[in-house]
């Protein structure tokens, strides 16, 4: 029998050690500066393993680019995993798609309307394999039992229940946007009332309206961390240089439970006079830094016409989101790339 001296055999298990450690913390970064995408509007990102899949409306589809780093996303090779029909409810106005991956099975989640805006609706598609490239198929409308109008609707689970939220109408008049949550029995299906968790009621929240224009609380994104759920959301005017987003943060267990909503008393994330009317977001995690992806004008009255895509990195502050202020064109953002990404999965639940 060979007898291995002590000293050798610790020396191998120190080393051992440190490989797998090196392992574990082998990271790539790169410097980019703002936009990373030149013109598009209601980013969505989503990260499989170390992919990052970017998801958008482009006329009358919905295109994925895949990249390994986001300077490489105005140049990517686009893939149109859907078309709208010619005629019928969704065949116009396809706005802010959202990729998920749920099980085993992509969905994108988007608004649409027949060419008028008081049919707007959201929809979903299902892909037919494990890979977002491989074309979605129309899986139904995703509406609760009152019909009304709805956009930006995205998906999240807790405590074992998943869960719809959108901006919609309460009546089927357009004076105001609100924020309602419903449960679901499935990715395509709601499976109870509505209910409303949040109202234009700041000042901040209604810039931009007039007798004309809605107040708005739209594009709902759902943060989770050390047991906290938010949704963080856009408010005043799209169209304005006001918009900005706003906070809810769930406390209790019930999020069907209005009153268990809390909303922050001022904007979380503001323009300034470099980056204008900053909002619709979204989150990722890469390298174990959180990042915000969320699109502005790049002068003001840019309007709708005129939207960029951005991202900056972002930290909490007493187990909560801290956004900061939009970071300027010229400033350089360091982006972090591990070699083993969290999945899709796991990006959701911090």
């Amino acid at each position: 029998m060979i007898r291995i001296p002590y000293a050798f055999f610790f020396m191998l298990l120190f080393y051992g050690c440190n490989q797998k450690k090196t392992q574990k913390t082998t990271s790539l970064s790169e410097i980019i500066t703002n936009p990373i995408v030149d013109s598009g509007a209601d980013p969505w990102i989503i990260r499989q393993g170390s992919t990052f899949h970017y998801c958008y409306a482009k006329g009358g589809g919905i295109y994925v680019k895949s990249v390994q780093k986001f300077s490489n996303l105005n140049g990517a090779e686009e893939h149109v995993v859907w078309q709208a029909p010619d005629t019928g409810s969704y065949s116009r106005e396809v706005w802010a798609p959202e990729l998920h991956k749920i099980d085993s099975k992509w969905y994108v989640y988007f608004a649409a309307d027949d060419g008028e805006n008081k049919n707007h609706r959201m929809h979903v598609l299902s892909s037919s394999s494990d890979m977002p490239h491989s074309g979605f198929s129309y899986a139904g409308k995703v509406s609760d039992d009152t019909d009304r109008w709805a956009i930006d609707g995205t998906v999240f689970t807790l405590n074992g229940k998943m869960y719809f939220v959108w901006s919609g109408w309460e009546a089927e008049v357009n004076e105001a946007q609100h924020l309602f949550i419903a449960e679901m029995s499935g990715p395509t299906q709601i499976s109870s009332e509505r209910v409303k968790i949040s109202s234009p009621e700041f000042e901040w929240e209604k810039r931009g309206s007039s007798d004309n224009l809605p107040a708005i609380n739209e594009g709902p994104e759902v943060l989770q961390k050390g047991g906290r759920t938010f949704i963080v959301y856009s408010a005043s005017g799209s169209w304005s240089n006001d918009y900005c987003l706003g906070l809810l943060e769930l406390k209790g267990g019930d999020p069907m439970l209005p009153d268990l909503w809390e909303k922050s008393e001022r904007p979380v994330f503001s323009g300034t006079e470099q980056v204008i009317s900053p909002g619709h977001a979204s989150f990722i995690i890469s390298g174990g830094q959180d990042y915000i992806v969320y699109h502005a004008m790049p002068v003001k009255g840019g309007g709708w016409a005129s939207r960029q895509v951005r991202i900056q990195p972002f930290s909490w502050k007493e187990g909560k989101p801290d956004f900061g202020v939009p970071v300027e064109n010229e400033v350089e953002v360091n982006i972090e790339y591990f070699t083993n990404q969290l999945t899709p999965g796991q990006q959701a639940q911090r």
